[in-house]
Formats: C-alpha cells, sequence, structure tokens
C-alpha cells in the first residue's frame, strides 16, 4: 500500500478499514491513525531484532505489515490476533537481551501510518488481510532474539 500524499487521513483509514481489515481504525484528535489491539494483534521491538524477524518471515513465504517509527528506530510487525487464552506478559523474552519485544495486550493503541506522517511509515505495506497467526509470529521472534548476543548488565 502506497501512501499519496494527496489523500485525506480519513480516506486512508477507510481504505485501511475496506482492503486491509483494520476494522474500528479511527482517527484521534491529532489526526492519526489509530488501531485498538483485538482483532489485529502487534509485536513491537528495536530494529536489530526486527530486522532479523524480517528476513525470517520472508524466507517462510509469511506476509505481514511492519511498521517503522522513524523516531525511535522501532519497528511494529502485525499479526492475526492472539488467542482471547494468551495470558504471557507483555515482555516476550528475558532482559538479559539487549534488546525487548513488547506484545500489545487486546486493546493497546496501534499507531498506524498517515498520508502526510513523518514518524510512522510502512517498512512492508499491507497486503489485503494477509497476516501470520500471532504465535507464529511469537515464534519467530523469540528464535530471532535467541540468535542475538546476550549482554551483562
Amino acid at each position: 500500500m502506497s501512501t499519496d500524499l494527496t489523500e485525506t487521513v480519513a480516506a486512508q483509514r477507510d481504505r485501511y478499514c475496506e482492503e486491509n481489515g483494520f476494522t474500528g481504525a479511527h482517527i484521534d484528535r491529532y489526526n492519526q491513525i489509530i488501531l485498538r489491539a483485538g482483532l489485529v494483534d502487534a509485536i513491537q521491538m528495536p530494529a536489530v531484532l526486527g530486522d532479523r524477524v524480517r528476513v525470517e518471515l520472508s524466507r517462510q513465504l509469511l506476509t505481514t505489515p511492519i511498521i517503522e517509527n522513524r523516531l525511535t528506530g522501532a519497528l511494529t510487525v502485525l499479526t492475526q490476533a492472539a488467542s482471547a487464552e494468551d495470558t504471557r506478559s507483555i515482555f516476550l523474552f528475558s532482559k538479559l537481551y539487549r534488546v525487548q519485544a513488547i506484545r500489545t495486550p487486546k486493546g493497546a493503541l496501534i499507531m498506524l501510518p498517515g498520508p502526510a506522517d513523518k514518524m510512522r511509515v510502512w517498512l512492508d505495506s499491507p497486503v489485503s488481510t494477509l497476516r501470520p497467526p500471532f504465535e507464529k509470529a511469537v515464534a519467530i521472534t523469540l528464535d530471532s532474539a535467541n540468535s542475538l548476543p546476550r549482554v551483562v548488565n
């Protein structure tokens, strides 16, 4: 999905809902497109981990939208919803690693790139409603994290 700078925020939000199944996306008072986690889930991580996750997703031929936050360098991988029974904590792996992956709990805000958004951009644009199952994305993230060098504080 390319971001057309002449498209309005409302038009882009409508396209997200219609084309990508981002049901319930709304525009906040700052003119940003917001999606509450629930039907769509997400895992946020630093680029050092996110780059490895992207490579593995591609290797497994899994298509999923990934948002880059240009200010923080964090990547957000969008997935199908986590199961209602998933009680895993927000941090997906130990602080012994130099990076951490953070899951979005149900109801958390996911900021989607808007047409004039300078902070958030699609690294991998959404393609229809294709997103891997949450558990698959978690497994890939954990495997990728395990391949990073550990640091001791």
